[in-house]
């Protein structure tokens, strides 16, 4: 049966399938329920665990006989596997299927992966994981889900509801889960009563973000040269920083080019910033430069950073370093191309 990860611990509190498969595209969300799983299964006399990791040449008789062996110390055991990919051949998905099939009642298989295709999903291996056991599937996150997602996390660990705190976490950990529950649990040790100074963590927020990349790009955003040269000189240190950079550069000058766009159409600017999200500190920034650039500058810059991605990647020869300083300093307004 096909579990929803919310539902998941509700179901762990009324009892425990003999088989769980989770998978997905968020790595960090898979490890939090397989926690949960352990933990359940604890509470239900699991005390003694044997984990694999397994690929296409795997030996499922290893399992079997893990499984035929009765624990000197546990009457009630886990056995994990951990697939390293949803590719697990022909005999693999035999000997999966046929253990999925034939559980002992002293025994919880435990399943996890990856990102699994359409095909892998209708595998006969997935529908006999499926019928024997629950099934849990952790979607990636959206951009448009994560302040949601991150509130969320927020109000179970009681931390009270904050739609400007949540926004601002979202903006500088960008998609990063991990980065985000880290930054969920300063949180709560900052505020152990769950009331949270909305001010002061923006503020604190905006000054660490000063040298980041976040930063970097706010600057050049709002036309602060000196700064982008500061910030810039000194993230030069970090070998990731370009590769990094380029990637949130292009994401963020590509949602400023549907705002163009739409500005363009005659639509209000500030409907704009609501329709896309754009949380309150960051709107004099993102007005800031759709007043100073015309579409056809920001498209420029847009082809630009994709053949800097193609350097990184060394199917071109441009000088990257260079080159996104030049970017962003033509964002700032100054050393401008040529209309």
């Amino acid at each position: 049966m096909k579990i929803r990860p919310e539902s998941l611990n509700s179901q762990l509190a009324n009892q425990l399938e003999s088989l769980y498969f989770v998978f997905g595209a968020e790595f960090l969300l898979i490890e939090q329920s397989l926690n949960n799983i352990n933990t359940a299964a604890k509470k239900f006399g699991f005390d003694e665990k044997a984990s694999f990791e397994v690929d296409g040449n795997f030996d499922w008789s290893i399992i079997t006989a893990e499984i035929a062996n009765t624990s000197l110390f546990s009457p009630k055991r886990i056995i994990e596997c951990r697939l390293k990919t949803g590719k697990i051949g022909v005999k693999g998905s035999k000997a999966l299927s046929s253990l999925a099939a034939n559980i002992p009642n002293d025994i919880l298989l435990i399943i996890s992966t990856g990102k699994l295709d359409m095909a892998q999903q209708k595998s006969k291996w997935f529908k006999t994981l499926e019928q024997h056991g629950g099934v849990i599937q952790h979607w990636e996150i959206s951009s448009d889900h994560l302040v949601g997602w991150i509130s969320n996390h927020m109000a179970n660990i009681s931390l009270e509801a904050n739609k400007e705190v949540a926004q601002s976490i979202a903006f500088y950990t960008e998609g990063n889960l991990l980065a985000s529950m880290q930054e969920i649990q300063k949180l709560k040790m900052a505020y152990p009563n769950g009331k949270i100074n909305t001010q002061e963590f923006l503020e604190q927020a905006q000054e660490q973000s000063k040298y980041t990349i976040y930063g970097l790009i706010d600057a050049a955003l709002f036309g602060d040269a000196i700064q982008v040269n500061k910030i810039y000189n000194t993230l030069l240190g970090d070998t990731a920083m370009p590769i990094q950079l380029n990637s949130s550069l292009y994401r963020e000058i590509k949602t400023i080019i549907d705002m163009s766009i739409e500005m363009h159409q005659n639509s209000d600017i500030n409907a704009i910033l609501q329709s896309h999200r754009v949380w309150n500190k960051r709107k004099p920034i993102i007005t800031n430069i759709l007043k100073r650039h015309s579409y056809q500058r920001l498209q420029k810059i847009l082809l630009l950073l994709g053949r800097i991605d193609r350097s990184i990647k060394g199917m071109d020869n441009l000088n990257v370093i260079d080159e996104l300083r030049t970017i962003l300093l033509n964002l700032a307004g100054k050393n401008q191309w040529a209309q």
